[in-house]
């Protein structure tokens, strides 16, 4: 036997830590009250195609015809990696029916486990059906072939219950339902040999045990409970209602928006909200600053205006070259509908996009009043780009960053590649800083904007509290980045010289 290689060479393979993804921009979701293939017990689903969305819901449905005007949108989120989700929300009251008992087993190999039943020729359990114990023995296994044959040679010996395989599962499920539908473990008879263990049905196996249910009312659930029910379930950054958003639903809807980096779209018809009044929901949203959710006005009350407007503005990525987006001027499919000029201004004042046409074009005019979408979509990303892409690097370094000059520089250069990122895609740019807010010594900080479109800086080590070093704190990190904006209008002079 020769000697081991081990003697002279040892190699230690340290394999690469799992990524955190960044939060998918273009995963937008379209709340609907129509159950449909939904239910409180399936909040949503995802689709990336209109006939996908027909063949769950119908072509009459008004789920399908707002997925027409979204997949009929181009591009739309889908074309950029997103998803279309459709989410439910409990509009009116929904009755769950009454549940049967069942017990679930693990799923085992079937080999393996066919091949220590085929051994078993008394095999035996006792099981609680609805409050009654049932013996079941003698049970012959030898000549079985398959997880199937197993789940028949059981289900013919018992009463009250079915028993089936499912997936490598077996399954035992009460013939009735409700509060009065129970199952108990299966426990040994005794005499012949137990298979409980063996079907991994015992306690302890691994197999789980639900009791049945009475049928039971649902109450109706506002717009807020839906959006939060749906949020806990799928990440989704871009959301609108089918059914109208009631005037006293804004608030809460447009604070819960911004605390969950979500942009809501909403469309608003009829000349009041055309008004600068505190009775305007549309006013109040652009007095409070809640950018995230976005107003649309449409005169004919065309509520899809928001599904396509939504599909249109989630089609950034990233991490390709140039390819920031502003919503003004872009074509959508829904009409486009004609407004007259103090129409027009009105909505501009007051922060409401709408849809109409120049020159026969149909095209989107944005309003400034309530932020443009495109600033509150990318920072939006770029806030949750730095956060993961930091979050990555400390988990994905092998060792550890250290509390030293080099490790913190480290952290810095890493929100440095991240920014120069949304640089080239053409969310940030150079440019002169026209803030009066600034931070670490001006003339680098200039130069740095004006040559990079972007600054970070880290605070020192050495004035570092001794608790935040205690806490294995970095120092806190700083940075300004210059909005590369857009051009929407254009003035123009011309002489002319006869």
């Amino acid at each position: 036997m020769t000697a081991s290689i081990t003697n002279i060479i040892n190699v230690a393979l340290i394999p690469e830590g799992q990524a955190a993804a960044r939060d998918n921009m273009n995963v937008v979701c379209l709340m609907t009250s129509e159950q449909g293939v939904l239910s409180s017990a399936e909040r949503f689903r995802a689709y990336r195609s209109a006939q996908a969305v027909e063949a769950d819901w119908g072509t009459a449905s008004a789920v399908s015809q707002y997925a027409a005007t979204f997949f009929g949108t181009q591009p739309n989120a889908v074309n950029f990696g997103g998803s279309l989700i459709v989410g439910y929300y409990r509009g009116q009251a929904e009755t769950v029916p009454a549940t049967s008992a069942t017990l679930h087993g693990v799923q085992l190999s079937e080999p393996s486990t066919l091949q220590t039943l085929n051994t078993v020729d008394n095999g035996s359990f006792i099981v609680e059906v609805d409050g009654v114990e049932q013996t079941v023995a003698s049970l012959d296994f030898r000549t079985a072939i398959s997880f199937d044959d197993v789940a028949d040679i059981i289900d013919t010996e018992l009463t009250g219950a079915t028993f089936e395989h499912v997936n490598g599962r077996f399954i035992l499920t009460s013939s009735t339902t409700g509060a009065t539908s129970t199952l108990g473990y299966f426990t040994p008879e005794g005499a012949g040999e137990f298979i409980g263990d063996i079907l991994a049905l015992s306690d302890g196996s691994g197999a789980s045990l639900v009791q049945g249910a009475d049928e039971e009312v649902l109450a109706v659930e506002d717009k807020l409970e839906g959006l939060s029910a749906v949020k806990a379930e799928v990440n989704f950054k871009g959301v609108c209602f089918i059914d109208r958003v009631l005037d006293a639903e804004v608030p809460t809807i447009a604070a819960w928006a911004g605390a969950n980096s979500v942009l809501v779209y909403n469309v608003f018809s009829g000349s009041t909200y055309l008004e600068v009044s505190t009775d305007n929901p549309v006013w109040q949203v652009r007095l409070a600053s809640q950018n995230e959710f976005r107003c649309l006005y449409s005169k004919a009350g065309n509520r899809k205006l928001a599904v396509t407007y939504m599909a249109r503005a989630h089609t950034v990525n990233f991490n390709a070259e140039n390819s920031a987006i502003t919503m003004n001027l872009k074509t959508l499919s829904v009409p486009a509908e004609e407004y007259s000029q103090t129409e027009i201004d009105s909505a501009y004042r007051v922060g409401l996009d709408i849809y109409t046409s120049v020159k026969d074009v149909p095209v989107v005019l944005t309003s400034p009043a309530n932020e443009f979408v495109d600033i509150v979509y990318n920072l939006i990303a770029f806030v949750d780009a730095v956060q993961t892409d930091m979050f990555n690097l400390l988990s994905l370094t092998g060792t550890k960053i250290p509390q030293t000059r080099r490790g913190v520089q480290q952290i810095v250069d890493q929100g440095e590649k991240t920014t120069r990122g949304f640089v080239r895609a053409g969310v940030f740019a150079p440019g002169t800083w026209s803030s009066p807010d600034s931070f670490g010594n001006i003339e680098v900080f200039n130069r740095a904007i004006e040559e990079d479109g972007f600054y970070w800086l880290a605070g020192s080590l050495a004035d570092q509290p001794q608790s935040d070093r205690q806490e294995r704190k970095s120092p806190v990190l700083q940075a300004a980045v210059k909005n590369a904006g857009a051009i929407h209008k254009v003035d123009v002079i011309i002489n002319f010289n006869l």
